[in-house]
């Protein structure tokens, strides 16, 4: 008799059971999708900032940074990408203002320093929709910033 009743309960666990293992499942892949995206903005960062401080003495420091950094980021849509370059602090936003800043710090006795700053907007998730909030805790952009020493 007793077996009678029990014939059911099986699948009602599993009704019970089964959307909160999916909303685990989704939030997970959420946030693996943010966590692969963050690393490429940041490799990124780090490959300009390596590349901008090797540039010393050239004519095109900061088209050639932005060229490393949109190929380094070449999986993101580089559309979004927005990238600055600072040297000791200062803004450059040109090839010879670059260039002159570089040179110019480079040539005291203060060690120089050169990083690149790179910001992916309009971070668009995974799983788009109001599911347990896993969108709205998303951020709309993704901001790194790598320094590395003039040489």
């Amino acid at each position: 008799m007793t077996h009678k009743k029990q014939q059911g309960i099986a699948a009602v666990e599993f009704a019970l059971v089964v959307p909160v293992l999916l909303v685990i499942a989704l939030g997970l892949a959420q946030f693996g999708w943010l966590l692969g995206n963050y690393v490429m903005v940041a490799n990124a960062a780090s490959a300009g900032a390596r590349y901008f401080a090797s540039q010393r003495g050239t004519t095109t420091p900061y088209s050639g940074t932005q060229a490393q950094v949109q190929t380094s980021a070449a999986v993101l849509n580089t559309g979004n990408l927005s990238i600055t370059a600072t040297v000791n602090g200062g803004n450059c936003t040109s090839d010879a203002a670059c260039a002159a800043d570089l040179t110019s710090a480079a040539s005291g006795s203060a060690v120089a320093t050169a990083a690149v700053t790179v910001t992916y907007s309009n971070f668009s998730p995974l799983f788009k929709g109001a599911l347990s909030g896993l969108y709205s805790m998303m951020p709309t952009a993704l901001n790194a910033t790598a320094a590395e020493r003039v040489q």
